[in-house]
């Protein structure tokens, strides 16, 4: 006899924050690393913002070792809903995009600040 199958749990989508750690200077593909507190509960470090020639995406914390002579890579944390997953993806790019103008708004204070020194 067959066991029946268990109804799929509703999983409530985890709150989300996230805040960028550092940004980085130069030619790089990755430009900031990241970290995010999911649900008030558990700490995520090592997430990279990656700018590609297809866009913008969020790289989850990784090991790498060698197989047969190829690096392969393994996250080592990973969301398991799609929704999770967008959270986490949103929660980043929005600290981003929010460090990216502070950065700015510093850069076009900076004149300012120096005249006003020099008066």
């Amino acid at each position: 006899m067959a066991t029946p199958k268990k109804k799929q749990q509703e999983i409530p989508t985890p709150q989300v924050e996230a805040r960028i750690d550092r940004l980085v200077d130069g030619d790089f593909k990755t430009k900031a690393y990241a970290s995010a507190t999911i649900g008030g509960a558990f700490a995520v470090h090592g997430i990279r913002v990656i700018e590609s020639d297809k866009g913008r995406f969020i790289s989850m914390p990784q090991e790498s070792y060698k197989k047969n002579g190829e690096t392969k890579y393994n996250d080592t944390f990973h969301a398991i809903t799609a929704e999770a997953r967008t959270a986490l993806v949103e929660a980043v790019n929005d600290a981003y995009e929010q460090k990216l103008q502070e950065q700015q708004e510093q850069k076009s204070d900076a004149p300012e600040q120096a005249m006003s020194q020099q008066m």
